[in-house]
């Protein structure tokens, strides 16, 4: 069966807003994503400050 001009129009509409629907999930996704990634990052420096501060004490 052949596809309507009013099948294609309303096809290409569902995934222009899926499309629209996953690209703002992505970025809210990599926003956290990021976000975890300096929180992971800090943590590391924290502690290797807090080890160095901690060697230097018992010297």
């Amino acid at each position: 069966m052949a596809m309507t001009r009013e099948d294609y129009e309303k096809k290409r509409r569902r995934l222009e807003a899926d499309a629209a629907d996953a690209k703002a999930a992505y970025n809210r996704a990599r926003a956290l994503y990021d976000g975890i990634c300096d929180e992971l990052r800090n943590l590391r420096i924290d502690w290797n400050e807090q080890q160095k501060t901690d060697r230097a004490t018992e010297k």
